[in-house]
């Protein structure tokens, strides 16, 4: 063995756990990796180099010569990290007022140590959530490793909309006038994206203002303008069209349980329109009710409370506050799979989003519950796994990936997800920037 050459020729055993001193080499090679990449759709025996926090190279063996730290990764898997592309990333809400209070930073934190290696926050307190993800970015967020914040920062909503009502700031837009100013003046913030509620549905006898079409049409195009891509809110297939029609970059959420027109598929894909589906937060809840062994995956139960878990264990669906929601769920089933089925068939492009901090999902953990439902729904495992990596990397416009040139941020697995969509669960370690910073326990779960 050359001198300075460090070889490591097994990982730690599992547990959760962050590194106290990680691995903060230039230069490494991991060998004998099986590599998966879902946009070539191919696993490769590889071994990946990685200087300063960049993968320059994916090769056969370790170049002659080479002076840098080995990790040897005979019968794992490397994939791209996951991404939750829709959260609040608070903490995580629960039945009877229950609720995990985490924070965004200690979330992104919970969120990396089941691999998600960014999240999307989609409307939370705008200069808090706008300052958290600054100052993670400027490196002057304490806690440790943890998930890369994205933001849009405040929602758009109409006057007594959906966002308007947890007593939260937001951003009112009742007319064009109103998006060009609003738009105006949250750019400088420089949020990621914009989010605008866009829901005509009617939920149950409850039915909330938004915003008319020229509104939408308005903060879509002076999004535009500004460089920003905006994520729609919808409630039905209508406000779906619109949506598409109006040049937004995404719509969040499945309406159901209509049927999906027989030509939106065709046109979202004409357009560009990316679906976020989230399954999870429309169908968990009830999931949950039905089995609660959900409750007990490892996964979870390394980035949750005892209270929060024990809240859903005791949950009932005879509880009166709760009977609409799960009369929604129940409504949504069927529908909603068989619309994503026939979106993914029709060649839409999906990510994955989990809409955190409502009921029934989990911060971090539910992104591989919602890998889980999409391929449940007939997405194939190279799909599902694009919805939950380079999709979203695309979109952010971030280096995500396997390939050469791409952040060294990726995720060793002890079984392929290729084979079984639910070992995403099984982390063995999780790297960010090319440093090994945390090992979780493997998912048992549903």
């Amino acid at each position: 063995m050359q001198s300075g050459r460090r070889l490591f020729r097994s990982l730690l055993p599992l547990a959760v756990l962050l590194l106290p001193a990680p691995l903060r080499a230039q230069l490494t090679a991991f060998t004998n990796a099986n590599v998966i990449d879902p946009e070539t759709k191919q696993v490769a025996a590889r071994t990946i180099l990685v200087r300063d926090g960049r993968i320059t190279e994916l090769r056969d063996g370790v170049p002659a010569g080479f002076d840098g730290n080995i990790v040897d990764l005979a019968r794992r898997w490397v994939m791209p990290g996951l991404v939750d592309m829709h959260t609040h990333s608070f903490g995580n809400a629960g039945p009877a007022n229950a609720m995990q209070f985490l924070g965004a930073d200690a979330t992104a934190r919970a969120a990396l140590r089941v691999g998600v290696i960014a999240l999307l926050d989609l409307f939370s307190p705008e200069d808090y959530i706008l300052g958290i993800r600054d100052r993670q970015r400027a490196g002057t967020l304490a806690g440790g490793p943890a998930a890369q914040i994205f933001a849009a920062g405040p929602c758009f909503t109409a006057t007594r909309g959906h966002c308007s009502e947890y007593g939260v700031p937001t951003r009112i837009v009742n007319s064009p006038a109103d998006a060009v100013r609003e738009i105006d003046a949250l750019a400088p913030k420089q949020p990621d994206v914009i989010k605008i509620v866009y829901d005509n549905r009617t939920y149950g006898t409850r039915r909330l203002p938004t915003v008319d079409r020229p509104t939408l049409e308005a903060v879509v195009e002076n999004a535009k303008r500004h460089g920003l891509k905006t994520i729609v809110h919808v409630g039905s297939w209508a406000d779906v069209r619109d949506a598409v029609n109006a040049g937004a970059a995404a719509v969040t959420h499945t309406p159901g349980p209509d049927p999906l027109p027989d030509d939106l598929p065709a046109l979202m894909v004409q357009r560009g329109t990316v679906h976020i589906p989230t399954l999870a937060v429309q169908t968990d809840f009830l999931r949950i009710l039905n089995d609660r062994t959900m409750l007990h995956d490892s996964l979870l139960v390394a980035v949750t409370s005892d209270s929060l878990r024990a809240a859903y264990g005791r949950v009932t669906d005879t509880a009166t506050a709760l009977r609409g929601w799960i009369a929604f769920q129940r409504s949504n089933m069927t529908s909603n799979a068989s619309a994503v089925r026939q979106l993914a068939e029709a060649g839409v492009t999906m990510m994955t989003g989990t809409d955190g901090g409502n009921l029934g999902v989990f911060q971090g953990w539910s992104v591989h519950r919602e890998l889980q439902l999409l391929v449940d729904a007939g997405l194939s495992t190279w799909d599902a796994l694009r919805a939950g990596t380079t999709n979203a990397a695309v979109f952010l416009g971030q280096p995500w990936g396997v390939q050469a040139g791409d952040e060294a941020t990726f995720l060793i697995l002890d079984a392929s997800p290729v084979e079984d969509i639910r070992n995403t669960r099984r982390i063995h370690a999780v790297v960010q920037r090319g440093v090994m910073v945390s090992f979780a326990a493997s998912g048992s779960g549903p």
